[in-house]
């Protein structure tokens, strides 16, 4: 009879309608919950005014929801409001957090003081290397690392960009742009050369600059399809794949990725540039060893720094997969982000054609007509390092640095209202913050009007804590001289042989929808690249130039 009864009960439990009400009252208590814990995490920083959202873009229901307002965020929110998330809460540090992921506390910051703290403090503020873990699939590298490790990567890859690395930058960068230039003309292109999108060919000029000037390793613009003797694929191709594939690679692993046929030829990619970086090494050594002259001083610089026994802990020294993931991370961050910057850059020229042609002017009275731009030229053309700048300002390849707060803190800004009203805001130990890099770079507080290109404003005196394309402080890009010399370089040797206009669509285009169209843009992984800038490069008249 009580069996009967329990089996009743059981049967009466498991109905639709009383499952569907244990759901939901489920829901409900872990929603209640959530939100207690939201609001406890909001109340250890005083209530901070900011974004609220259910949930975030890497969430279950953020993947399979469209954004909405207040429900689910994209990962590209922050850049396409700029400083206007700061304006809305009336501060220039302001808090975002998610209903569905209490942990997920961060404070936005674009305050240059605040900014100039949190980026130089090392002790207080610290890297989250939970979220550069897809960085490091080859191998431990400078960027994925901190505290000692990040010292001994940083202590031996440094001297290797110096002046004469910086030298050899521009160097190649001017040969490769040359062979650029032969290659359209072999190609029938003539005066007028139409090009889809400059950000593929640029971001194929930056690997072909980094590959040679850091590495000993040069390929032409012809020599894209056919894969060296020994290998599957080429080098640029099994680079190109595992950047697409690092973020799926990270997370499914081989086994799931086999299951599709680009998992497995990704793969095959993974493989295929271990072993094409394995060759760049083993022929660098046979150079070394036979007396050659070391023009690659970054790849010898890590070459001399292995060790050779895994057990050994040399502070001088790397191991095999640490020298590995060091080359990767720096292909990765040498070509991709100067290849679309330079895209952003000729873009707002092609835009601006007045700036495009000061530009020129500038330059053409540093370099001789008939001369090709030395060294000691683009060294000397501010107008083109602030055309630079100000692309950068406007459209940084990092759009915000994220790090965690270590020991608890107290912040002091102002607000943003024109009242300057001070805030302390506490900052407790654990807490995210990202230091808003496209809030800062458009701080109507540090630039006058931030949303028109303006390259003088970086030939005058400006908030150099407000500008921060490379980041900051101890962890400031170890290449930003090296990034410069090379765009500053290809940008000179472009300006001074051809005018740079929009590709016409073919149907009438006002300046705001032909503006609109170059600068379209998307977030990538990491970076934020421009999605598509068609352009149209005609050559100057040979008597203002004969480069």
């Amino acid at each position: 009879m009580n069996i009967t009864s329990s089996r009743a009960k059981l049967v009466d439990l498991l109905q639709p309608g009383v499952l569907a009400s244990f759901i939901v009252f489920a829901y409900f208590f872990r929603f209640l919950y959530q939100f207690l814990r939201a609001r406890t995490r909001l109340a250890s920083i005083g209530f901070l005014p900011g974004a609220r959202f259910l949930c975030g873009p890497s969430s279950l229901l953020g993947q399979l929801i469209p954004p909405i307002s207040n429900i689910c965020r994209t990962r590209d929110w922050h850049f396409r409001l700029k400083h206007q998330l700061h304006k809305t809460y009336a501060s220039d540090v302001v808090s975002c957090a998610q209903l569905f992921n209490p942990k997920s506390l961060v404070l936005y910051v674009a305050d240059a003081s605040i900014a100039k703290e949190v980026l130089t403090n090392r002790i207080d503020f610290a890297k989250p290397l939970k979220m550069y873990k897809t960085v490091s699939i080859l191998g431990p590298n400078i960027v994925g690392s901190e505290f000692g490790e990040w010292k001994r990567y940083r202590r031996i890859a440094t001297p290797s960009f110096g002046e004469r690395f910086n030298k050899l930058a521009h160097e190649e960068t001017t040969r490769i742009t040359a062979s650029l230039f032969q290659f359209w003309s072999a190609n029938g292109e003539g005066d007028v050369v139409k090009v889809e999108n400059v950000v593929d060919v640029f971001v194929e000029l930056g690997l072909m600059v980094v590959s040679g000037a850091g590495f000993g390793f040069r390929f032409g613009w012809g020599d894209r399809d056919e894969p060296p003797q020994g290998h599957t694929m080429t080098f640029h191709k099994s680079l190109s794949l595992v950047l697409e594939d690092r973020f799926y690679r990270y997370h499914l692993g081989d086994k799931v990725r086999h299951l599709w046929k680009n998992g497995r030829q990704s793969t095959v990619a993974f493989e295929e540039l271990r072993l094409h970086m394995k060759d760049m090494i083993e022929e660098h050594r046979q150079s070394m060893a036979s007396g050659g002259e070391e023009t690659a001083d970054l790849l010898s610089n890590l070459i001399n720094g292995i060790s050779p026994e895994r057990d050994e802990e040399q502070e001088n020294q790397l191991l095999q997969d640490e020298l590995l993931g060091n080359m990767f991370i720096i292909l990765l961050a040498a070509h991709e982000t100067t290849g679309h910057s330079l895209g952003f850059t000729l873009a707002l020229l092609a835009i601006h054609q007045d700036i495009q042609e000061e530009a020129f002017n500038e330059l053409r009275k540093i370099v001789p007509q008939g001369e090709t731009p030395t060294y000691a030229h683009i060294m000397s053309w501010a107008y083109g390092l602030a055309t630079i700048y100000e692309s950068l300002r406007m459209y940084p390849p990092l759009s915000r640095v994220p790090k965690c707060g270590v020991n608890d803190k107290v912040f002091t800004t102002s607000s943003t209202d024109g009242k300057n009203t001070p805030i302390s805001i506490p900052v407790p130990a654990g807490v995210d913050i990202m230091v808003n890099i496209a809030g800062l770079h458009y701080n109507p507080k540090y630039w006058d009007e931030p949303e028109v290109f303006r390259p003088k404003r970086f030939l005058g005196t400006y908030n150099r804590d407000a500008f921060v394309p490379f980041s900051g402080g101890p962890r400031v890009c170890l290449g930003r001289r090296y990034a410069e010399i090379e765009m500053l370089t290809l940008l000179a040797n472009v300006v001074l042989k051809y005018r740079v206009t929009s590709t016409p669509t073919g149907q009438k285009e006002t300046p705001e929808q032909m503006s609109q169209r170059l600068l379209q843009w998307h977030q990538g992984l990491v970076t934020v690249m421009p999605v598509k800038v068609p352009l149209t490069f005609t050559a100057r008249n040979p008597d203002a130039t004969r480069c």
